[in-house]
């Protein structure tokens, strides 16, 4: 592979897939290396030695390591010297990215989805567990809000134009249907995300995850 590019993720962990899809879009040639977030190869010492956050993704490349979807992405522009937009466009762009893969994902993921599928991220408490998830669904729907009001309200993109933001913003807003998400009240982001779903090397990239969702809905009769 040109110049060693390795990309170590998960199929579970959406984060991964926004610098998935940036790669494949790009036409860059990288070595994958599927870490087994469930089995916790993310703890061992030989990944906490290349990323003590043991976070993924992690990109690797001439002996540097970078974790963070948007900080991988921003890296990837200028070792492969990829065009970007207009400054103040690119300024929008990078905060959506961050906010994706920080703010977003961690209400949508960790204090809403998470807890409703994997045991340790809820409480044995039931009242707990109720609370925590009221919680993440008053913090679901302020995201839901901002993103139909103030970046879909007459707009068929985020910006205005398609850009790196959409398909990161959405690999993380397509976790909610982890838990069959009814997105009725939010008819902007519903059909967003229908549009961002038709983008090249979407389905490949989130084959796990539809995978995922296809099995939860035959599970409870939802066709």
């Amino acid at each position: 592979m040109p110049d060693d590019l390795k990309i170590y993720c998960s199929c579970v962990v959406a984060p991964c897939r926004p610098v998935l899809l940036f790669l494949k879009e790009n036409n860059i040639e990288y070595t994958p290396i599927e870490i087994n977030v469930l089995q916790n190869e993310h703890l061992t010492p030989e990944f906490l030695e290349k990323n003590p956050k043991h976070t993924l993704p992690l990109l690797e490349h001439k002996g540097a390591y970078i974790s963070e979807s948007g900080a991988i992405i921003n890296y990837l522009h200028d070792a492969f010297k990829i065009p970007r937009l207009s400054k103040e466009v690119q300024c929008q762009v990078d905060q959506l990215l961050s906010w994706a893969s920080e703010q977003l994902h961690w209400d949508i993921g960790f204090s809403y989805v998470y807890p409703q599928i994997y045991s340790e991220f809820g409480s044995e408490d039931s009242a707990m567990h109720c609370r925590l998830i009221e919680q993440g669904t008053r913090k679901v729907c302020k995201d839901l809000d901002d993103i139909e009001k103030t970046y879909l309200e007459g707009k068929s993109w985020l910006l205005g134009v398609r850009t790196t933001a959409d398909f990161t913003v959405a690999s993380i807003v397509v976790v909610l249907e982890l838990v069959s998400f009814d997105f009725k009240m939010w008819p902007n982001v519903s059909s967003w995300l229908e549009r961002v779903k038709l983008l090249p090397h979407w389905a490949e990239v989130h084959k796990f995850h539809d995978d995922v969702v296809r099995q939860i809905a035959e599970q409870n009769g939802v066709e």
